[in-house]
């Protein structure tokens, strides 16, 4: 993307790049209020998502391949995520800086389609009271796209507990692309190779530039 592509970008966007990115580029200094009402609403959705997630993950995984034992983890023994994302679809002004910052970030290049984090739209409305609504890898604890990979380039990352691709193992089969039942494994077809969102080693770029402060880092202990 040109600097004056970015120049005429939504000030909402143009103003949350990274600086590595475009130079004079600043994160919104200005820090949301937060109403009592607002917050309750958020709490709100992250209960009723933890709960489609708990449900989600409690069940029996389908993709779980007895055969793949080269880590010698069943679905029962798979160590809990430690971190992961949490979004307010509330606060969410579809504005696509997430995806943005999240494919410049991971792959150099602006191009949303290759972000781990979306934006889905209804403005008909049809589906849901809102507009837009971010979608996040769920960092799944009983994770279908780790207990998949007969490659072992599913693994878990050391600060967070994060299942992460490894590029040097992966041969792109494409099982755990198939497996995630969020949708949440990217294929760039262009280079045939699958990413997933990695919380950027605990330091996630699409918190740190949303100007909406609709995504949340949320992290055990």
């Amino acid at each position: 993307m040109s600097e004056s592509s970015i120049q005429n970008l939504p000030d909402s966007m143009a103003t949350s790049f990274p600086e590595e990115y475009r130079e004079k580029a600043q994160p919104p200094e200005d820090k949301l209020v937060v109403s009592r009402r607002k917050m309750l609403g958020f709490l709100g959705i992250q209960i009723a998502t933890g709960a489609l997630v708990a449900t989600e993950v409690m069940a029996a995984p389908r993709n779980f391949k007895p055969e793949c034992t080269n880590r010698g983890i069943t679905p029962d023994k798979l160590p809990n995520a430690r971190a992961w994302l949490a979004t307010d679809p509330t606060a969410c002004v579809g504005c696509r800086t997430c995806e943005i910052v999240c494919s410049l970030s991971h792959d150099g290049i602006c191009q949303p389609a290759l972000a781990r984090i979306h934006t889905r739209y209804d403005p008909l409305h049809s589906l849901q009271k809102l507009i837009a609504m971010p979608f996040e890898c769920k960092q799944c604890n009983m994770a279908d796209c780790y207990l998949a990979c007969e490659y072992d380039a599913l693994v878990l990352d050391k600060k967070t507990g994060a299942r992460v691709i490894d590029p040097e193992k992966c041969q792109a089969c494409g099982e755990c692309f198939a497996a995630c039942p969020w949708g949440m494994v990217v294929h760039n077809e262009e280079k045939d190779t699958y990413s997933k969102c990695d919380l950027c080693g605990g330091d996630p770029q699409c918190v740190k530039y949303c100007p909406a402060a609709a995504i949340k880092f949320i992290q055990l202990g």
